[in-house]
Order: structure tokens, then sequence, then C-alpha cells
């Protein structure tokens, strides 16, 4: 396991920055959240002249982690290191999540004028939103690599792939909630799926929001669960890093999605995502 440099922006290539951040991973400001968050689980030798970096694009003005874990060091931080009771417990616990759900499910079904449509679900983690969306009406598979969370979606009927190489059908929707900041090449995950996307099809996207963060930056930051949670959170992405990934994979972005779905609620969620830009819709030209 280790951490590996990234000198190229994950999503249009480019090699100019600047730097927004820096500490080192074996300074007392970040070690302090990596103990208390991960139990003490990862191994201190790992960190040993390692930094902590986050970096801006001057491109195309996405903020990322210059130092990600590698392959080894990733799988064993998703499916050992980080807690699957507690996990699993927070999702069964959420008392509004289905309600969430129930939200997005709704503008699909708009979106596609209530015909039946099939859907993958990309990181489905433990399945909990193919689980609601299949209960509503919805053709879904579901993509994940997590043998712990792959099992868990079994065993709740859903049908589960682990390799994308092996498919042989398109889908009308590619769904993914909060996967697309773990990914070390983002601008690859629309390039490997877009194939297996229909002519009019849609990607719909969520992942934290960057709402302010630079600011918080300049002011005593601490690094935490936020927009750039160390070792996760290794994207940041704002409205002009999205525009850099469509401009090459033939995709256009939907601004306002009440437009599909015409309700006040929609329509002050669009303003909201103005602002805040935590969830996205790209059509396939």
């Amino acid at each position: 396991m280790d951490l590996i440099e990234r000198t190229n922006c994950p999503t249009c290539n480019s090699v100019f920055f600047k730097q927004l951040f820096i500490t080192p991973y074996d300074s007392d400001l970040i070690l302090s959240f990596l103990d208390d968050y991960y139990e003490n689980k990862i191994p201190k030798e790992i960190f040993k002249n390692k930094f902590y970096e986050l970096i801006e694009c001057n491109n195309c003005s996405l903020i990322f982690q210059k130092y990600i874990p590698d392959d080894d060091f990733s799988f064993e931080l998703y499916e050992n290191i980080i807690s699957k009771e507690k996990s699993l417990k927070k999702k069964l616990d959420n008392k509004n999540l289905n309600n969430s759900y129930d939200q997005e499910i709704k503008l699909i079904k708009k979106i596609f004028k209530e015909r039946k449509i099939d859907v993958l679900e990309f990181g489905a983690g433990w399945g909990f939103w193919s689980m609601r969306a299949l209960k509503l009406g919805l053709n879904v598979d579901c993509f994940e690599l997590s043998k712990t969370r792959i099992e868990y979606m079994r065993n709740n009927n859903l049908n589960v792939l682990t390799n994308l190489q092996k498919l042989n059908k398109k889908y009308d929707l590619i769904y993914s909630d909060q996967t697309l900041e773990h990914i070390s090449n983002p601008s690859d995950f629309f390039k490997d799926l877009f194939p297996y996307l229909k002519k009019n099809g849609y990607f719909m996207l969520n992942f934290p929001t960057t709402y302010n963060f630079k600011k918080k930056l300049k002011k005593n930051y601490k690094p935490k669960k936020d927009a750039a949670h160390p070792l996760e959170h290794i994207n940041s992405f704002n409205r002009q890093s999205f525009k850099n990934i469509i401009k090459d994979n033939n995709l256009e972005l939907i601004n306002f999605k009440w437009s599909h779905d015409l309700s006040l609620k929609n329509f002050f969620k669009d303003i909201k995502n103005y602002f805040y830009f935590d969830n996205i819709l790209l059509k396939k030209k």
C-alpha cells in the first residue's frame, strides 16, 4: 500500500496548477483526523514523506488531491479499513433516505415519460437506491467492486455486475451517487461508460459541493470530512471542470431539471444547485 502522485489534471490532463493547501500527512493536523476517523487502522509508515496537498487546475479549475491511494491501498481502505458495520448502519438508520431517493426517481420517470427504462447504478454500494428504484418500477442493474457489498445486494435480489467488459447491453440512464469524487481518473469514467449509454440517454450524478470551499482553505483550514476528505474525496468538482469533461465526450449539460418536472420544488432545487453544484444531469447527444 502506498500513496502515489498525480502529475496531470484527472479531468483535462493539464500539467499547470496552483497550490491551495499543503500539510505533511504525518503532521498532527492531519494525523489526528485520520486516526480518529479510521480508528488507527492505517499504518503510519504509508504517510512518511507524503503530503496532503490540494491543487487547482489552471485550465479547468478542478481542485484535486495530488497524492492519492494506489490500487492496493484503495481496495484496503474501502473494503477493510472503513467500518462496514458502521457504513451499513448509517444507511439503515437514515429515515430520510427513501424520501430523497423517491424525489430522484420521480424526476427520472418524468424525464422518460413514465416508460419502463433500463438503469445502471455505478458504484452501488449497499444497493439501497437500486432497491428503491426497482420497487418503483425501473429495471436496474448494479455495478460494484466491494465483495461485502456485492453479497449484501445479491442477498436482496439485485442483479450485480462486477466486470463492465463483459456487458453487452445499453442503458437509458447511468446513475451514480457519491462515487465520482473517489475515482482517480474521472475523465475515464465517462469514456468507459459512454458505450453502455443509449443515444439520448442520461448520466445522473451526485457528489459533494465545493461551495465556498476555496475560502475555507484560507482560514486556518483543518482537514476533515468535507469536499476534500483526505484519501477519499480526491476530486472536488465545479461547473467548469464538468464542462471540460463533457466537451470531449459528446454530452450535454442539462442545467434546469425542472424543465422535465414543472414543480416549484424542482425550480428552487435548480436555483440552489446553480450555486452549490452537488448534482448534475448530462444527456448523450
